[in-house]
């Protein structure tokens, strides 16, 4: 569990109000609306350079957003290559300021509002399952042993 302390966290947020903030979706967008934030701009499946289109006319530092995982990293590469084709350049280090608060997911942030000292710990529970591959397969336990044939 990573622990972070209220002016950090403040400080973060209010270096993120003074930007124009690019997230994936909906959620993205409200949750951060939730923290403060009101210059977001919300993908929502629009191609990336009508994204890059409104971005370029902001006159505010711009900050790339997408979510963590592998899919969001490769719309933050291919979003930041269209901004620096056009001379801007997002701000990369508070993009690692927010990665740095230990969630994965930007909607996972709207919950964070909670005063005095914020903890930080994963919200997905990794449940166990049994799955039984012989139904998968359409093969019985029988088959797995020998030949069931009758000759």
């Amino acid at each position: 569990m990573k622990r972070i302390g209220d002016e950090e966290f403040e400080k973060t947020i209010n270096r993120l109000k003074e930007a124009l903030v690019i997230v994936e979706g909906m959620h993205d967008e409200k949750a951060l609306k939730s923290l403060g934030l009101k210059d977001i701009i919300a993908i929502n499946g629009r191609p990336l350079y009508k994204i890059a289109d409104i971005a370029l006319n902001s006159k505010r530092p711009i900050v790339i957003l997408t979510d963590f995982d592998k899919k969001g990293r490769q719309i933050e590469k291919k979003l930041r290559s269209l901004l620096q084709k056009h001379g801007k350049q997002p701000n990369l280090k508070l993009r690692c300021k927010v990665m740095d608060l230990g969630k994965n997911k930007i909607e996972d942030f709207g919950v964070l509002r909670t005063p005095g000292v914020i903890s930080l710990e994963e919200d997905d529970f990794h449940v166990k399952t049994c799955t039984n591959f012989d139904k998968i397969r359409g093969k019985g336990r029988d088959r797995r042993t020998g030949s069931n044939r009758k000759t």
